[in-house]
């Protein structure tokens, strides 16, 4: 009996870790530094990332996706995708519950509870294209509200960090 008490107590002094400190230092294209992933990944031991280093889209590298994965209750995805102009982007909102709300980014953005996307006319020189981006992740962990400010965070930095790897508007 004595055994099983001291296994149980040294069990609960163990206190979770964030899952972020085993991030590198920038992260999903280089765009996005640990403390900017850290809220939505929770806590766990292993944390996996997968996807290209940059975002530098062009005509026949039309996308890349960043997933970051952690083995506790954490994740988080970003996407990068360029397409000929006038092909345009279909989004679902009726089916985002609760509704979400424009985000003054670019010609047209949202951003809901779990995620938020922009989308981009890009008028160059040599080179007119569409640029949308997303982001989506784990909000379980955290209260409740603090989800849709971090995501216009987010998205913000994908779309200006993606517009510029990808040469939109030069």
């Amino acid at each position: 009996m004595a055994m099983a008490t001291a296994v149980a107590l040294t069990g609960c002094s163990s206190e979770a870790k964030p899952a972020a400190r085993n991030l590198p230092e920038r992260t999903c294209f280089g765009v996005f530094e640990r403390s900017d992933l850290a809220p939505l990944l929770g806590t766990g031991e292993k944390v996996t990332v997968s996807g290209p280093p940059d975002a530098q889209l062009s005509p026949i590298r039309r996308g890349g996706t960043c997933t970051v994965a952690v083995d506790g209750p954490g994740r988080f995805l970003a996407t990068v995708t360029r397409q000929p102009l006038g092909r345009g982007f279909f989004w679902n909102r009726e089916f985002i519950h609760p509704a979400p709300d424009p985000v003054p980014l670019g010609d047209e953005a949202m951003v809901y509870n779990t995620g938020a996307r922009a989308f981009v006319t890009c008028k160059g020189r040599d080179d007119q294209f569409e640029l949308e981006v997303a982001v989506s992740g784990s909000v379980e962990q955290m209260k409740y509200g603090e989800g849709r400010p971090l995501f216009i965070k987010l998205i913000t930095k994908l779309l200006d960090s993606a517009k510029q790897q990808s040469k939109c508007g030069e």
